[in-house]
């Protein structure tokens, strides 16, 4: 028996030694061309499930665009081409502390050599920009947004480091965070989006156009940074007035009406000042004094806006409620009584009322042989009105 066993012991050990050898040389073969494949990176374990093959497989995606594989964070951010060695990326996906990789739609890993700082908005948002150890030959066509089109497409990955897409919109009507004014502002506010993550490319007919920084929570709005667009000084009640001439509804021409008087209405007969509430959006106008010569019945009021939506948008539904604080009404145009009157003095010019004036009695001076209404004038009541000095404008 012994000596049947030994030869089958001999060739079982040399069958082994050859599929050793064979395994060997198809290791080696696979770790060179992962290598090739990879960048020559193929040793770094710190790159999260590194997909090869087009990750963009299944979408239209954006010229240029590329996977950026933090280390530490363990995220998958989009980023853009700017030139054959950089890259931009959004630090609200990742910050410039982190450690970085490029994964290209061909599937190839480049290593990142430094990070800095692109450019940033008004409100510390940042675009980074990552140096690359080697070239990358296709550039993203970066422009700014189209004028006449709104919509735009989100480009994000999600936490398997799937690419992901979504249509949204874009809006320079709303005020909340009103910085949007239009397609050439530095910021730009997104809108019908749901579960995007911070970061996304942003993106319109294969051109990218920025990033999306942040989210809203309580009015649903997105807030983004254009690449090529302009930090523009307007104000807010510039924005209003303007919109007003685009939408143009009674409603929406009343509240330009009170952007345009904001904050010092100085008209022919009368100064006001204007006051703007942003929390509530709500106008409110004041008497500051008429001019010489000038008398006339005037009133304080309050304008509120009605958006009728939950984005704060200036739209065709969007309604104004305008109502009287205070009635003013001048001196002559007021009946004291024939007894009162000659003891009020003169330099009371006014009286000033919140009552309405349609319920405001009236005493009537009429013509004793038919008797045709000849003038007509506010009865002063001691309890409801209050005598007012009024000053005249310098």
């Amino acid at each position: 028996m012994n000596k049947l066993i030994a030869p089958i012991i001999l060739i079982l050990a040399f069958t082994v030694t050859s599929c050793s050898d064979d395994a060997k040389k198809a290791i080696n073969n696979i770790a060179s061309q992962s290598e090739e494949t990879l960048g020559g990176i193929s040793n770094d374990r710190t790159i999260l499930n590194p997909k090869l093959g087009n990750f963009c497989d299944g979408h239209e995606c954006p010229e240029g665009i590329v996977a950026v594989k933090t280390e530490k964070k363990k995220l998958t951010c989009s980023g853009i081409v700017k030139s054959q060695s950089e890259v931009l990326i959004s630090e609200n996906c990742a910050t410039e502390n982190e450690a970085f990789n490029i994964q290209t739609t061909d599937g190839k890993l480049i290593k990142v050599t430094s990070v800095e700082d692109e450019l940033s908005n008004e409100f510390g948002d940042k675009i980074l920009k990552l140096n690359l150890e080697k070239e990358i030959p296709n550039t993203a066509n970066i422009e700014l947004p189209e004028i006449d089109n709104n919509e735009v497409q989100l480009n994000y990955f999600n936490e398997l480091g799937e690419l992901q897409s979504q249509d949204c919109e874009l809006t320079y009507a709303s005020l909340a965070y009103a910085n949007s004014f239009d397609n050439e502002s530095q910021l730009l506010n997104i809108k019908n989006c749901e579960g995007v993550r911070d970061g996304a490319l942003i993106s319109q007919n294969g051109k990218s156009i920025g990033f999306l920084t942040k989210k809203h929570n309580e009015i649903e709005l997105y807030e983004g940074i254009s690449l090529r667009g302009e930090n523009q000084h307007i104000n807010l009640m510039t924005k209003i007035e303007e919109l007003s001439y685009q939408i143009a509804t009674d409603s929406i021409l009343q509240i330009g009406y009170m952007a345009f008087a904001y904050p010092i209405n100085d008209f022919d007969a009368l100064r006001e000042k204007v006051t703007f509430d942003k929390e509530q959006f709500i106008f409110t106008k004041k008497l500051i004094c008429f001019k010489p010569g000038q008398d006339s019945i005037h009133n304080d009021n309050v304008t509120r806006i009605i958006f009728n939506n939950e984005l704060q948008e200036l739209t065709e539904n969007t309604q104004d409620e305008t109502f009287t604080t205070r009635n003013y009404i001048p001196r002559k145009e007021i009946f004291f009584g024939h007894k009162l009157g000659p003891k009020i003095p003169l330099e009371y010019n006014f009286i000033s009322t919140n009552e309405d004036l349609m319920k405001i009695e009236k005493h009537y001076f009429r013509n004793p042989l038919n008797n045709e209404i000849l003038l007509e004038k506010y009865k002063f009541s001691a309890n409801k009105h209050n005598l007012e000095i009024i000053e005249y404008c310098n």
